[in-house]
């Protein structure tokens, strides 16, 4: 394993650790689960170094998988759910989910606004009972400018530019049927 793959292994359990802290911290106030798929209605671009990590996933995924992403892919963009998402509702590529989907439903910090004022944000699903989101210990509240400039220094190291690459057609790229030569 490089370096580079052992720094976001670590920063992906940091991520999920985080999120293990939160359930812990405030039960039920997390509602991600299997088949919960509001955060996923959208269409990401990731960094370099993550998009490799999704495509080799999506590469390894048995035929009938594949078929299914190529057939989801060949519909169009009309569909506004990640490329990713099955028909069930789960990511075909959960191990190899990008940050932003790891650190999704959690609560956040947004960058600062005009006032450079930092604003706390979360699912609308999550949190709708219990403690305010202003209430929530600040060790519970994720800070996604850090988590994205710790990612992008991981891409750097990895070879990456600092470009994003879209999900839907980077996979398109990848998984297009091979034409006859």
């Amino acid at each position: 394993m490089s370096d580079v793959e052992a720094h976001y292994r670590q920063l992906a359990a940091k991520v999920d650790a985080f999120h293990q802290r939160v359930r812990e911290r405030y039960p039920g106030a997390l509602r991600c689960e299997v088949g919960c798929s509001a955060c996923c209605h959208q269409h990401l671009s990731v960094v370099t170094s993550e998009f490799q990590r999704v495509a080799e996933a999506a590469l390894a995924l048995p035929e009938p998988a594949q078929r299914a992403l190529r057939e989801r892919l060949a519909a169009g963009r009309d569909d506004d759910r990640c490329v990713l998402l099955d028909d069930a509702g789960a990511c075909r590529v959960y191990a190899a989910r990008p940050m932003i989907c790891r650190s999704h439903g959690l609560p956040i910090t947004v960058p600062a606004d005009a006032d450079g004022d930092a604003e706390r944000d979360v699912c609308p699903l999550n949190f709708t009972q219990g403690p305010p989101l202003d209430d929530v210990d600040a060790d519970c509240v994720l800070d996604v400018s850090h988590l994205d400039r710790v990612l992008g220094v991981i891409d750097h190291v990895g070879g990456g530019d600092g470009g994003r690459v879209d999900l839907f057609d980077g996979l398109g790229a990848l998984l297009a049927p091979q034409t006859l030569g």
